[in-house]
Parts: C-alpha cells; structure tokens; sequence
C-alpha cells in the first residue's frame, strides 16, 4: 500500500481525459431522496460553462454551483478498493463515485487547491475545493463506513470551478498551466479537514486561502470561533439513510389469504431500535437459498415485524413464489433486507388516486393507510377478477368509503376513463399492477393530457425471460452466456457477483450495469431515456445476441 500512495504522490504536468460523465437526478437505492450519482459516459464533445457539463444535474444547490462545476476521480483508485474491501469490488468501478472527469495520474496527493488546469483546447479549470463524501456512497458501494473511509484515506476526488468554457470529450488532454499553492494538496487540506481538526495555526491559513472554495473556508473560519460543525449527518445520514442491509428474521405465522395468496408474518430474531411503521411503498429482499433473492412489497408493520403477500406463480422461472409457499414454514430463519421506499408518495399532492391490480395490493395498503393517518384526501380502487381474490380484507375494511372493490363478475368493472376525468393537475395516480392494467392507465392518462410527473407505476410482474444472448463483461474479462430461462441479474450472481437490487422488477433502477456496447431490449421504466445508451437493468432487460457490460 506504501508503494502505491508513493506512486500517487508522483508530480503530473499532463494527463489523459478518460471519459466524461454526466447524470440525471432520480430516486436512488431506495431511499427517500434524488441523487445523479449514476452518470453515463457521454460520447463527442460535451459543452462546460460556470455550471459544469451541459446534460449534468444536481439535486441539491449545495451539490453543485460555480465552485462545484465538475468532479474529477482518479481511475487508480477503484483497484485499491477493490483489495481493500473485496466484498464490494464488483461495485468498484469507473464512474462509480459520480465523477464528471476520469483520468488516471491525477489525484488528491498531487493535485493542489488553485492548479489551474486547461482541458482539451478550451476549457481552462481551477481546483476548487475536495469533495466531502457523503452517505449515498455507503448505498453505492454496499458499504456502511464507504463515506468515512473515503474521507480519511484521501479518496474523494475533487471540485473544479470554470475559469472559461468551452467543450470537452474523452481523449483530451488536461494541462496543468499553474500552481499558486503547492503546499496545499488535496490531501493535506483534507488532512486539516477531518484529522487534525484543533490545529488553528493551520486553520488560520486555510480561511484566508483564496482559491479554497468557500464552503470549506467558512468551515475553517467557524471552527476558529469554537464553532464546530457536526459530520456524521453528512457521513452516515439519518435512520432512513444509514445502511443496514441484511437480518436475521424468523416466520411466525404463515395464512392463505386467497386461494393464490399466502401472507406471511417475520419477526426479527433480534429486534432493533425505533420499530417505525413502514414508509409507504417499501420493498425488502429475502434470501431464499443459494442465490436466490427475490424482493416484496411490504403490507405493514415495522422493523421487529413485518408482513408480506405473496402471489404463486407456477409458471414463473423466477422461482421465489413457489419457494415461499411450498419450502418455507413456520419456524424458519431467512435473511431480509433493510427497507427500501421505491414507490413513495408524492408529499405536495393534493389529492392521491390508488389504483391496485390483483396482488398489487401488497404495494399500497401501506400508502393508504399513512394517507387514513394522515387524514388526506385519497381513495384506493381494488381490481381484481373474482371476490375470491380479495386479499388483506381485514386491512383494508378499516379505510371505508376511501376503498371502491371493482371486479367484473359482480358487474362492478374499473372503468379507467370515469375515474382518470375526475383527476385534476394537482392529483397523483400510483399504479401498482400487472402490465394490462398499467397499460391502460398510462394510455388513457397521455389522452387525457394528464402531467407525466404525476402517474407513477410499479409492476410486480418481472417478465425477464426470452431470446438467450452473450454477455462480455471487458473489464473482468469473462463472458457469460445468459439463458432464455434466466434474468442477467441471476446469471451475473450466480458467477459471483452481488449485483444490488431492490425490486426486481425493473421500477427502481438499482439494478443497472454499465453497458459498453451491443443492442439491448429494454425494460421496465427504472432508466431515465437517455441513459438507455449506456445502461440496461439487469433485473429484466435483455441484451440481444452480444452485448459488452462494464463489469
């Protein structure tokens, strides 16, 4: 490790511009806020003024602004990682930390606050400030100390802001044209930052280094007034933040709740702190044997207990529906994930329409009943094809005149268009439902001029099956062959790699791989359009004969 932080501290006068990366904001690992830390390698010139790349987003205004106009990470790093912490080294690779610009010799112990830097044959950069790490990369890496140890070992990247503009692309040449401060690396302000955080002497000349972006420098300038601020909120996030991703649960009660539906109840073998009842629209992971991890809505509860509904399924290839119903019993110990909030609700909505097809049941009981808690204007409306289906009657009796029960057979049928006219711009609509109804809902939502931003769908049927292709991963150079029976998820697990997902049913995008090249058939609707270039959901999108991911 020495030998590589000697290498690290080598001088740079030039490098390579790798790629260029930029990103859409969009729910995240499912936890309840945005994030563009996903960004897609962006191919021929890309345009930077005072902002950063045209294209790239920022969820938060502290995230970006003018001191913050692109990112850069050193591409060395992702191997260091990937020793250090071997269970996340799939997830170590290039882009991962959401950087702008990737290049290779350039890094925190050689780069200083003030080199000023020309990119390509325009664009002229100064070294702004070190990027303060914070709880999103323990999600992104499956790591729950990512964050800290980022921080302390000087692996952050850095900020930029831009002195002139212009474009950039991969294969350019950065520059260094000045260096006003080469005392002051990365590093050691990072150094100053988080380890020796009483050393006013320094502090004293960290407030009044020009360059230094001002975040950090009032940092310095409140620490010299005994002011301290409070890092673990940035570092680990708050109890809906933190990671937590795996316990041990034990199925305490086990009911057909129809003649397809069975409910079961777990409870945590060692029950946590703060049993919060569950966020609308959450989903856990269980671990079924071997590789096998399916994800669930869940009905209700909290963290020491939880229940779920499960539909079977005889003919699906997925295999978790019948493990559930035919191999677990009563007694059992299976492993769950932390809670993931993919399908929450819209808090400035006036008014919220619920539209559950069947078992999609499962994905809005929890809505409904925080929205009945919160007295908020809603109404759930239960498709199903018989009364037999009925399932969670119990749950769903107490929410009253807010239920309508729609179901052909007794002459009740949902009538789309009647329900969707009354919705006015202020109303939400969650769909949660098999592809027909979902279908229906969107088509009759577009002719109704209805806002996009306000329909929101989640399908509990993960059709990833189909024609078998080849899939090259170029940067473990391996190639897997993918079968018509199989998900790219399962395949990719089953060789060993612990791709992160959450609902598997391609709403979340979570489950994204980078791809290289190839033709992909894409689906599920957990990938923004423009990142269909460059990303594909392994959960349920399948490549078409040959593709190259970048795993």
């Amino acid at each position: 490790m020495n030998c590589i932080i000697s290498e690290l501290e080598e001088p740079w006068e030039r490098d390579e511009l790798v790629e260029v990366r930029t990103g859409k904001a969009k729910p995240v690992f499912g936890l309840p806020v945005q994030s563009a830390i996903f960004k897609s390698v962006r191919y021929g010139a890309v345009p930077v003024d005072a902002l950063g790349c045209w294209g790239d987003e920022h969820v938060y205004e502290f995230h970006g602004g003018t001191d913050k106009a692109l990112l850069q990470y050193c591409s060395r790093h992702y191997g260091v990682w990937s020793e250090e912490l071997p269970d996340s080294a799939h997830l170590f690779r290039v882009g991962g930390f959401g950087e702008n610009l990737v290049a290779r010799r350039a890094n925190e112990r050689n780069t200083c606050i003030g080199d000023i830097i020309r990119i390509g044959p325009d664009v002229i950069a100064q070294v702004s400030l070190p990027r303060q790490p914070c709880y999103k990369l323990n999600h992104r890496f499956q790591e729950k100390n990512l964050s800290r140890f980022s921080q302390e070992k000087s692996r952050t990247g850095w900020y930029y802001r831009i002195i002139k503009g212009g474009s950039i692309q991969a294969g350019d040449e950065l520059v260094r044209l000045e260096r006003p401060n080469p005392d002051w690396t990365v590093a050691r302000v990072q150094h100053y930052l988080y380890m020796e955080k009483d050393n006013f002497d320094m502090m004293k000349e960290l407030a009044v280094l020009d360059a230094l972006g001002s975040e950090i420098r009032n940092i310095f300038k409140n620490r010299l007034n005994k002011k301290f601020e409070n890092q673990e909120q940035r570092l680990v996030g708050d109890s809906a933040m933190a990671v937590d991703m795996w316990s041990e649960y034990r199925l305490v009660k086990k009911a057909q709740e129809t003649p397809t539906v069975t409910s079961f109840v777990f409870m945590a073998v060692q029950p946590k702190q703060s049993p919060e009842p569950v966020p609308p629209g959450t989903h856990v992971r269980l671990k079924l044997g071997g590789r096998l991890i399916r994800a669930y809505s869940v009905v209700h509860g909290n963290r020491k207990q939880l229940t779920l509904g499960v539909a079977l399924d005889r003919e699906s290839t997925r295999g978790g529906s019948l493990y559930l119903h035919e191999n677990l019993q009563e007694g059992d110990i299976i492993t769950i994930s932390n809670f993931a909030a993919t399908f929450p609700l819209a808090e400035k909505a006036d008014r919220h329409i619920l539209i559950a097809g069947g078992i999609g049941i499962t994905g809005l009981l929890a809505s409904a009943r925080k929205l009945q808690a919160m007295n908020q204007d809603f109404h759930l409306h239960y498709v199903v094809r018989s009364l037999d289906e009925l399932a969670f009657e119990p749950l769903i009796k107490p929410l009253g005149s807010n239920v309508s029960i729609h179901c052909k057979e007794e002459g009740t049928p949902f009538d789309v268009s009647n329900v969707l006219q009354k919705v006015d711009s202020n109303s939400h609509i969650y769909c949660c439902s098999g592809e027909r109804l979902i279908k229906a809902v969107s088509d009759t939502a577009a002719e109704l001029g209805l806002p996009k931003e306000n329909i929101h769908f989640e399908s509990f049927q993960a059709n990833s099956t189909g024609d078998p292709f080849t899939a090259e991963l170029v940067e473990s150079k391996k190639k897997l062959e993918v079968a018509a029976q199989d998900s790219l998820l399962d395949t990719l697990r089953s060789a060993g790699f612990d791709i992160p997902s959450t609902c598997e049913a391609g709403n979340c995008g979570t489950c994204r791989v980078g791809v290289r090249s190839g033709r992909v058939e894409h689906r599920g609707t957990g990938l923004l359009e423009n990142e269909k270039d460059t990303a594909m959901l392994s959960c349920v999108s399948r490549g078409i004969g040959r593709i190259q991911l970048d795993l």
